[in-house]
């Protein structure tokens, strides 16, 4: 049986770790003293529902395509990201 655990990818990885940090998160903020802590908490939870929708969809295209070759095209969106961060940096430096 081929388990998602079992063909990780960058996604999946930070996918799962972002459900379980803003789950808990999300949690000590609504049960915090005040409204806008509550609702910053309610934010953080529908927000996680996206993240979910991102790993169903990363779980649908390793089994369509295969482990390693979603890897390749999930780190080199990745990359593209950080290179378009420096990018920002470098001209705000300027």
């Amino acid at each position: 049986m081929n388990t998602p655990i079992k063909n990780p990818t960058l996604f999946f990885v930070l996918g799962i770790l972002s459900i379980l940090a803003g789950t808990v998160y999300a949690i000590m903020l609504i049960a915090g003293n005040s409204a806008q802590d509550g609702l910053l908490g309610i934010y953080i939870l529908f927000s996680l529902v996206l993240v979910l929708f991102a790993v169903i969809i990363d779980r649908l295209l390793v089994r369509k395509f295969g482990n390693q070759k979603v890897n390749k095209v999930q780190f080199s969106f990745l990359l593209l990201i950080v290179l378009l961060w420096i990018i920002r940096a470098i001209l705000n430096w300027l």
